[in-house]
């Protein structure tokens, strides 16, 4: 009788515990987060063969986003799965987050070991943090970022390996992905993880 007992409060203890974090995944397989698609002469964005596609012709930067089920006054982890046809030390790519509007937005992107965050504000870009990452040149290649927000702190991994920690508020539950100048990008995987209470 005290196994049964003791049996019952495991349960109720894991099943209360797995509510506290809901995991919802992306494989663009039906486009749950509603993500646009566009085709224009110098850059693109559409869904193929399960990922989606970001491809930039011209200089600048291209993006595509998309407001997310996520709560970002609590805690939270979201992971980008990239495939990267092309990654060397000349072209930048990654995440951008606290997107408001076109003009107003932040980003973590990387190239061949290195990382920086910008910041776009009314229109004007910034580099508020760069530095040196593990990250080395290839084609095709796999590229995991992930975005985890604890407390008042951003902190940014690539391939499993903390890259940047920083403070910020954020303001908007718009999350998407960046390419710089000419290449393409596919993003494979969306993945978010999101908590209910502070750990």
């Amino acid at each position: 009788m005290k196994q049964i007992i003791f049996l019952v409060c495991v349960f109720a203890y894991t099943f209360v515990h797995a509510q506290e974090k809901i995991v919802v995944k992306e494989t663009f397989e039906s486009n749950k987060f509603r993500w646009d698609e566009f085709f224009e002469k110098e850059y693109s964005g559409s869904i193929q063969d399960r990922c989606y596609v970001l491809q930039n012709k011209k200089d600048g930067f291209v993006g595509s986003v998309t407001e997310l089920p996520i709560n970002i006054e609590n805690n939270f982890k979201i992971t980008f799965k990239f495939l990267v046809p092309k990654l060397d030390d000349k072209y930048y790519f990654g995440v951008i987050f606290n997107y408001e509007d076109e003009n107003n937005y932040s980003s973590f992107l990387v190239s061949e070991k290195k990382f920086k965050i910008l910041n776009r504000v009314n229109g004007v870009n910034s580099i508020s943090r760069q530095g040196g990452i593990i990250l080395k040149s290839g084609k095709n290649k796999e590229v995991v970022i992930e975005i985890e927000k604890k407390g008042k702190k951003l902190i940014f991994n690539v391939d499993n390996m903390e890259a940047v920690t920083i403070t910020k508020m954020l303001n908007f539950n718009a999350f998407g992905f960046q390419v710089e100048n000419a290449n393409t990008i596919k993003v494979t995987e969306v993945l978010i993880e999101q908590l209910f209470r502070d750990e």
